[in-house]
């Protein structure tokens, strides 16, 4: 029985609202009957004597019965023998299998409630686990969170509206904590808003909400996209985070909603228009003219229960998706974000090991495709007579001019080369012989399966004898590896299929590895390929 000595019977309360089903060292778990009322409490609360522990949600379990799960990983540390530990229920003790009201833990903890009492003044509290957390406060107790965080709601308030000419207003999470809790839900992870487009076509909403994200850049502001919403924060990592979803009007009239939700019933534009005035820990926040059926479309009908076993994977049931950003728009504006603020100019463990080998000949010309800050253009150099760095993000052609300003054998270009002539036009004006070099390092990544196919398509057409074609990309094998940023707008690259494809294009593949170890970033060894092949 671990920690726990023996049931005490105390005065025997059968309860008729719920009752412990199973209490041991590592959790408690019950039942309850929730009243037919949408005011019932949503938590029970663990007692060690007259001191409330911790509150736990109540959750709808898969046998259709409404039930709570307490850890009790640190509780034990704070209770001695001679302490009475209870569950309660709308200030009913519930009662344990055997009938009793509480028990006595079998032994002394290493603490005590004064201590516990201690901890709790000074912020502390138990997570879902039971384990005492060292200072952290929940979302809904740490005011330095909510005031940095409606801070910056505030300013990318104005962003939207400037961008997109729509009111802004609380949405998911906080709009479920602003009108079930009046504030926010303790472990929430940031403070989510969304605007519903003026926009006519799906392709215009994604367009503009990628335009949105640039917008947030040249403000300033760290910016992840993600396929359904964007992420804000001034700086990269910060805990501070607003993030900003976008909703349209569909062709029958009815409001669509990119990232899903549980409910499935139509969703009249009436019920978000006009944005309302709200106020949220003390800041102004837009709110939808029906909060309530708002959150209901969104978490379906029983969301005045709290679920922290709630996972979108599993209670998602309709999804309009059409105006989702894609991967071009995604890798677009995260190499945007990238870019916009000072990275690595070290050049790549790729071109260091490619300039060193004895794989190259001496090069007329070296064609950097993709190019970045142009950290590998230098070294491009050594090797290449001329080298030309092509990118289409302007942070990017600004970091990269400034760093190979000195080098008159390296010019950069910002262009897209997938536009029809652009690479074209740029190979016309090489005007001597020898063998090129068109050097792609991680651009396939961030480029459509389609788009990849264009780019290939371009190179076979200008390709000569002799030219050499040198790739480093992520592969498929890297998918599910530790990231150390996000990486929704990445696509991973099938190994076989791409050397598949090259030797139908009739190029001669004469190296070729994958694996770990090659090209580490940060806390990350992707899984890459790197790829050589020659034009006969």
């Amino acid at each position: 029985m671990g920690n726990i000595r023996k049931w005490f019977s105390g005065k025997a309360n059968h309860s008729l609202i719920g009752k412990i089903d199973v209490w041991d060292q590592r959790y408690v778990r019950g039942t309850i009957l929730i009243p037919n009322d949408p005011k019932a409490p949503g938590t029970v609360e663990l007692m060690i004597n007259d001191l409330p522990v911790m509150d736990s949600p109540i959750s709808l379990r898969e046998d259709g019965r409404f039930g709570f799960q307490i850890g009790m990983y640190d509780v034990w540390r704070f209770a001695s023998k001679a302490d009475k530990i209870s569950v309660r229920y709308v200030e009913e003790l519930l009662s344990c299998p055997d009938g009793s009201l509480f028990f006595h833990p079998e032994r002394n903890g290493k603490e005590d409630l004064e201590r516990l009492r201690h901890r709790f003044a000074s912020g502390q509290h138990f997570d879902k686990r039971g384990r005492i957390t060292a200072g952290k406060l929940t979302k809904d107790r740490d005011q330095a969170w909510q005031d940095g965080v409606m801070t910056l709601y505030g300013e990318v308030d104005k962003v939207i509206g400037e961008v997109t000419g729509s009111d802004s207003f609380i949405f998911s999470g906080t709009l479920l904590g602003y009108v079930r809790d009046n504030g926010f839900i303790p472990h929430d992870k940031d403070m989510d808003c969304a605007y519903l487009s003026a926009k006519q076509t799906a392709e215009e909403v994604a367009a503009e909400f990628a335009e949105l994200g640039e917008a947030l850049i040249a403000a300033g502001y760290s910016v992840t996209p993600k396929a359904s919403c964007i992420s804000v924060r001034r700086l990269t990592g910060s805990k501070v985070m607003v993030d900003i979803a976008h909703l349209f009007v569909k062709p029958d009239g009815h409001v669509g909603f990119p990232f899903g939700r549980v409910g499935t019933a139509d969703v009249a534009v009436e019920e978000f228009f006009p944005v309302g005035a709200g106020h949220l820990s003390g800041y102004p926040v837009g709110v939808p003219s029906q909060p309530e059926l708002i959150v209901e479309h969104i978490y379906g009908q029983d969301w005045r229960i709290p679920d922290p076993g709630f996972k979108w994977s599993e209670r998602r049931r309709s999804r309009d998706p059409q105006p989702l950003l894609n991967y071009s728009q995604r890798s677009r504006i995260a190499m945007d974000d990238l870019y916009s603020r000072p990275e690595t100019t070290e050049p790549s463990t790729f071109v260091r090991w490619l300039a060193s080998s004895e794989r190259l000949p001496r090069l007329a010309v070296a064609y950097d495709l993709g190019c970045g800050n142009g950290r590998d253009l230098g070294t491009l150099s050594k090797v290449a007579d001329r080298v030309y760095g092509i990118e289409r993000g302007r942070y990017a052609v600004a970091a990269a001019r400034e760093l190979v300003s000195g080098n008159s054998a390296v010019s950069v270009h910002h262009d897209d080369l997938l536009r029809e002539g652009v690479f074209s036009r740029l190979v016309a004006e090489d005007v001597n012989g020898g063998p090129r070099l068109f050097y792609v390092r991680f651009l396939l990544n961030g480029l459509t399966h389609a788009e990849q196919e264009t780019l290939l398509k371009i190179l076979s057409t200008i390709l000569r004898s002799g030219d050499l074609l040198a790739f480093e990309h992520r592969t498929t094998a890297d998918e599910h590896l530790k990231k150390a940023r996000f990486r929704s707008y990445r696509r991973f690259v099938d190994s076989n299929e791409f050397a598949q494809r090259l030797n139908e294009l009739g190029f001669d593949v004469t190296h070729r590895e994958e694996g770990t170890g090659l090209a580490p970033f940060e806390r990350e060894d992707p899984h890459v390929m790197r790829i050589v092949a020659h034009v006969a």
